[in-house]
């Protein structure tokens, strides 16, 4: 198992548009060559990008760098209506050609220097006012709402919230597709798909083709931090996601979470949130449930889109 690339071709278009209407998001980790903006309209789930993971839910709204693994993936009970998503991927190098002097600034949100940021506050309801014109609009309209979109970006630069190191270390000239990148590929896409289970180093030597002994270098000098740090990362996602979702006990939710212990888990957990599984999950709800008020009377709230 590695980590998918994936093929983007828009040969008549400089940037690419999806508006994607599915009963969930699915699929494996991937990586591809573009930058790419995503809004989840509606979904929730594990958001999976570069050495991130983290609980995702309606109104989510990430820029992915160019090479940087990523992934949206339901979890547990999701709306009748089903998951819906807009997607604009670009090439890494559009500022170039295009031309345009004016976006010069915002330059280093589209290279790999940036692999993944996170856009909150008013610059994410501005945003997601500009993607909601996207359905049915022109090529040359979608390019225009597009340059918008940077321009808010470059604006609201307060709102932005880096998600993840760069992959590969500090070896910035690791090639995508290498050997090393390769294995690291191997190695995320079984975290995920095993995260329930016991995720030992030398397991996971074993999917990497190095010992044990230098397993531990690897991951760290390919990811950015320790091979128990970032499962440890994933695992507290994943948690958090079911302390909103629903009303199982915490013990519970600790265990089908791979922690071999509650206190454990609440140590980790604490560690990574700040604050007690139970007050998460208590103010996370809250949280969520006043932004679903505050959005049902907005133009954005809602809005479906269909499948291209």
């Amino acid at each position: 198992m590695r980590i998918a690339r994936e093929p983007i071709h828009h040969a008549e278009e400089s940037l690419r548009c999806l508006h994607l209407a599915l009963p969930a998001f699915e699929g494996d980790l991937h990586r591809h060559g573009h930058v790419e903006l995503t809004w989840i309209e509606r979904g929730q789930g594990l958001r999976w990008v570069g050495d991130s993971v983290a609980p995702f839910f309606d109104g989510d709204l990430v820029l992915v760098g160019s090479e940087t693994p990523h992934l949206w993936a339901t979890r547990g009970a999701q709306s009748p209506q089903g998951c819906a998503a807009t997607v604009l991927q670009f090439p890494a190098d559009w500022l170039q050609r295009s031309g345009l002097p004016e976006l010069r600034a915002v330059a280093p949100l589209l290279t790999q220097a940036v692999p993944a940021v996170e856009v909150l506050g008013p610059t994410r309801h501005e945003v997601l006012a500009l993607l909601a014109r996207l359905p049915g609009a022109t090529a040359q309209r979608r390019v225009a709402v597009f340059i918008e979109v940077l321009g808010c970006l470059m604006a609201g630069a307060s709102d932005l919230r880096l998600l993840s190191a760069p992959l590969h270390g500090a070896d910035t000239t690791a090639v995508p597709g290498g050997p090393n990148s390769q294995r690291i590929d191997r190695v995320l896409s079984w975290i995920e798909a095993h995260l329930a289970e016991e995720l030992s180093v030398e397991r996971g030597a074993a999917v990497a083709h190095v010992s044990p002994a230098a397993f531990g270098r690897f991951f760290r000098r390919e990811v950015g931090k320790s091979f128990t740090a970032y499962v440890n990362d994933a695992r507290c996602g994943w948690a958090a996601l079911r302390l909103v979702q629903g009303r199982e006990p915490i013990a519970q939710i600790a265990q089908a979470c791979g922690f071999p212990t509650l206190s454990n888990f609440s140590e980790q957990f604490r560690r990574r949130h700040g604050v007690a599984a139970r007050d998460f999950r208590a103010g996370r709800v809250e949280s969520i449930q006043a932004h679903l008020a505050g959005e049902q009377g907005g133009q954005v709230a809602g809005r479906g889109v269909a499948a291209r």
